[in-house]
């Protein structure tokens, strides 16, 4: 008859492996049992990103999450965008977060005694990178408008 300490370490043995499978199997990840997905993708020789732009009488900027959208800061604003794009009826939830944004910049603004330039309209662009040694910091290659709010007529 085996003792209490081996029949502990095989009952945790195998519920180990029976919730690392039933992650692997789900999809889903709960730590440390999950199969790690992070790590296991493998990219393409392209990118692709939603970005924000600003309009302003100048011409267009580009928006950061954490300078000009706090409290949002970058990945999780492009997330929630990406998220709200793909859900039904997307298009008028995008139209609708683009408004509130732009009168959370509006806003920021007006605090912080005119951080950046007024903005005129948002606009929300899928923008790609072909990938390639060394280009750290370059522009898109193409940009695809998404939504915009506000008067984006260029003057």
């Amino acid at each position: 008859m085996a003792s209490a300490p081996l029949r502990f370490a095989s009952l945790a043995i195998v519920g180990f492996l029976a919730i690392t499978c039933f992650d692997i199997a789900t999809g889903l990840e709960h730590w440390p049992f999950g199969s790690y997905p992070m790590y296991s993708l493998t990219h393409t020789d392209r990118l692709s990103w939603l970005r924000l732009y600003g309009v302003t009488d100048a011409g267009e900027i580009p928006l950061r999450g954490e300078r000009d959208l706090a409290p949002f800061d970058q990945s999780r604003l492009v997330m929630a965008l990406n998220r709200l794009q793909s859900a039904p009826g997307g298009n008028r939830k995008l139209d609708e977060a683009l408004r509130n944004l732009m009168q959370l910049y509006s806003r920021r603004n007006a605090q912080h005694g005119n951080a950046g330039p007024p903005l005129r309209a948002l606009r929300l662009y899928a923008v790609s990178w072909v990938l390639r040694p060394g280009m750290q910091g370059s522009e898109p290659g193409e940009r695809i408008l998404i939504a915009q709010t506000g008067d984006g007529t260029e003057r």
